[in-house]
């Protein structure tokens, strides 16, 4: 069926079918890649793997919690320097990970085994600070009755690791007594710690602001009319935690988008399954309960880690593909996440580094980035943490949905040619809500992903093409889709008839 007769722009340009690109498929759920387990470094690869087995969890899950367990063990003053000129612009391996799946994922389980170590750290740290502490009070104590006149010893520096359930307040009062580490900060179930950003406070946006520079770091000044000010030499958390697709995008939806979802690695779990029961590999438990210790008691070193040649030509492909990718992409929010992934992909280095490291017995600014480690995070990236961004932030794009119910309506009519204003408004229900500059960039979309063409001459009273010509080749290629838009329409039409008709 031909919605719009005359002279097209194909015939204008003398263009023939096969001039067309290949439309971008708006219909097919992008089938987001597993985690690449095989190339994350031992110890952390082969224990994600037997973990995995055993709970019936995604190991990629697994292994993606254990990369931030591993950042957020490293002392934020191991830093990395990203570009060979510039020491000005350094990164600590602070990383924020948000597995995304339903409770059959087994999340809770995978992400308690991938932090386990960390936790008998944060006890260890704890019991030896509390010891401390105790000391330093006794001695004040014995001071002001002994020698009154005697200035008290400092008090003493503490360590912390991890925290749960904690609030601005309660983690800025004991980061600024601690070294300037930083901080992991776990919920099983992240929505709540979003949601419970200024739960309590008049006005709100603090909270979110204050977590927002802790994914950066350093110094903070955290002010509460109710508390006074507290100064936090490095504020800085890894953030971890599970949280379900519902929950995600309607915390995503809710908000003004201001980056708190663009600062997480967000992965797609596969389904959970029955785990195995057999004996766990206790040498790869053993190895990764000794890497993470490893990790968390080296100290920094005398400058930051710096990139192989090699390794710094598998960085500049990767943000040239990153860079070109963001700038074609129409989706504004997948692009202002991946405004972050120069520094994303610089961390991630430094994590495997340091993994690789604490397996080789060298301290991690002893030797540069390998070529190996960068390409490994470079395949990770784009074949793996890409996809899984494009399909959460896809979820996001109103424009992209708009898109796609004019695609269908196209398909449904059989169209080669239309008008907006008369065809749209008379076929589809929908697009008579929309304000003229939502119609605006749904047709834009669909011509940046090679479904249509505006036809030359005729435009609407604001300048924007009136008419358009379809790509001939979305007919045959989505004729299932056509056929299934057609039995819908026709299944609405009749329900619509019997409704009258009672």
């Amino acid at each position: 069926m031909t919605a719009e007769r005359g002279t097209s722009w194909l015939d204008d340009q003398a263009l023939t079918p096969d001039d067309w690109p290949t439309a971008v498929d708006l219909f097919g759920n992008l089938a987001a890649p597993r985690f690449p387990v095989e190339i994350i470094p031992d110890p952390v690869g082969t224990y994600a793997k037997d973990q995995g087995e055993l709970i019936g969890a995604d190991p990629g899950m697994i292994a993606l919690t254990a990369l931030a367990t591993v950042a957020g063990c490293m002392d934020d003053r191991i830093e990395i320097q990203p570009k060979r000129h510039d020491p000005t612009w350094t990164e600590s391996a602070r990383l924020w990970v948000a597995p995304i799946g339903p409770p059959s994922a087994k999340k809770s389980p995978a992400l308690k085994k991938a932090l386990a170590p960390a936790w008998k750290i944060d006890s260890r740290w704890r019991e030896e600070s509390n010891k401390l502490l105790a000391e330093w009070e006794k001695t004040c104590k014995r001071m002001a009755k002994e020698q009154p006149e005697e200035t008290p010893p400092p008090k003493p520096t503490l360590k912390r690791l991890m925290f749960g359930d904690v609030t601005v307040e309660k983690a800025g009062a004991v980061l600024a007594d601690c070294e300037p580490r930083g901080a992991i900060v776990f919920r099983d179930e992240l929505g709540g710690w979003l949601s419970s950003m200024d739960a309590y406070k008049q006005g709100g946006g603090k909270d979110r602001a204050d977590w927002l520079e802790a994914y950066n770091g350093g110094p903070n000044s955290i002010d509460r009319v109710s508390r006074g000010s507290l100064y936090v030499e490095n504020w800085s958390a890894t953030v971890i935690g599970g949280i379900q697709p519902d929950v995600i995008q309607s915390y995503a939806g809710a908000t003004n988008h201001d980056g708190m979802i663009q600062r997480f690695i967000l992965l797609f779990a596969d389904e959970g399954g029955r785990g195995v029961d057999r004996a766990p590999d206790m040498a790869a438990h053993e190895r990764y309960k000794l890497l993470m210790e490893h990790v968390a008691g080296t100290e920094p070193g005398a400058g930051p880690v710096k990139l192989s040649e090699g390794a710094h030509a598998v960085k500049e492909r990767l943000w040239d593909r990153v860079h070109r990718f963001s700038q074609s992409s129409p989706n504004p929010f997948l692009a202002a996440a991946l405004g972050k992934w120069e520094g994303l992909s610089a961390r991630l280095m430094l994590t495997f580094h340091a993994v690789e490291c604490a397996t080789d017995g060298t301290h991690p600014s002893a030797e540069p980035v390998s070529e190996a480690t960068a390409q490994a995070v470079s395949d990770l990236m784009l074949f793996c943490l890409l996809p899984h961004a494009v399909r959460f932030y896809a979820g996001m794009d109103d424009t992209e949905d708009k898109a796609r119910q004019v695609a269908a309506l196209i398909l449904a009519k059989g169209w080669e040619r239309f008008t907006v204003r008369r065809d749209l408004d008379r076929y589809m229900a929908a697009s008579r809500k929309w304000k003229p500059w939502e119609t605006d960039d749904a047709m834009r979309r669909l011509d940046s992903f090679g479904w249509l063409r505006p036809i030359p001459g005729r435009l609407t009273e604001r300048g924007t093409p009136a008419a358009y010509d379809v790509n001939p080749h979305v007919h045959e290629r989505f004729a299932e889709v056509a056929e299934r838009e057609q039995e819908r329409r026709d299944d609405v039409a009749q329900m619509m008839r019997e409704i009258r008709a009672g």
